[in-house]
């Protein structure tokens, strides 16, 4: 996945709910040694969840714990939710919960799903607020592939050899065959796959 620019009609990420570590979920949202999430859960289990915990994320590790959860909430309607496994890749994952902790995919109105091909990719990470994505525009090094880009796994756009930001995507299929091409999975979405496939195509020509 390449690095885009920001098309003018796109679904947003309305609100980063909040950062969830596995000291915060309560038995309905427990993570299992997979880690996925319980199957009676639901977004408004988390989001309430999240909105009990706001206090607490001022307090949040300032290193990556080794598992968290990022739950996104689309104008879609509805949210969608990440787990993140950082020894799948420990600088992605270190990178996303930076962005997270800053609110690179709020500020400014929200970050807009700018790319969606079905059956290939949804794609987003452009902030809503220029300042925010130029801050972020330093790039991070490359970690080994060592999960494959499987249906519903999360990873970083790139444009070329250690050149991952902010933009991120999620595997609709199995694009296994991006693994050759170096890009290393660090997440996988557990819930909410039926608004991801609800997001708004801005450019429905294109299926690049």
């Amino acid at each position: 996945m390449t690095v885009a620019s920001l098309p003018a009609l796109a679904s947003l990420v309305v609100v980063l709910f909040c950062v969830l570590l596995m000291t915060m979920l309560p038995d309905s949202c427990a993570l299992t040694a997979a880690p996925t999430l319980n199957a009676t859960t639901t977004c408004a289990t988390c989001a309430f969840l999240c909105d009990n915990q706001r206090q607490a994320q001022q307090d949040l590790p300032k290193d990556a714990p080794d598992f968290y959860q990022a739950v996104f909430e689309t104008d879609a309607p509805g949210c969608f939710v990440l787990n993140v496994t950082r020894s799948w890749a420990p600088l992605g994952a270190d990178q996303f919960y930076a962005l997270l902790k800053d609110e690179f995919y709020t500020v400014g109105g929200g970050a807009a799903f700018f790319r969606v091909v079905p059956d290939f990719v949804v794609q987003w990470g452009i902030s809503g607020s220029p300042d925010e994505t130029q801050k972020w525009d330093a790039p991070i090094q490359d970690d080994p592939v060592v999960e494959s880009n499987v249906a519903w796994t999360v990873s970083f756009a790139t444009a070329g050899p250690n050149t991952r930001t902010s933009q991120i995507f999620i595997n609709l299929i199995d694009n296994s065959r991006l693994d050759a091409s170096g890009f290393a999975p660090f997440a996988t979405v557990v819930e909410g796959m039926d608004i991801v496939n609800n997001l708004i195509n801005p450019t429905p020509g294109d299926s690049s």
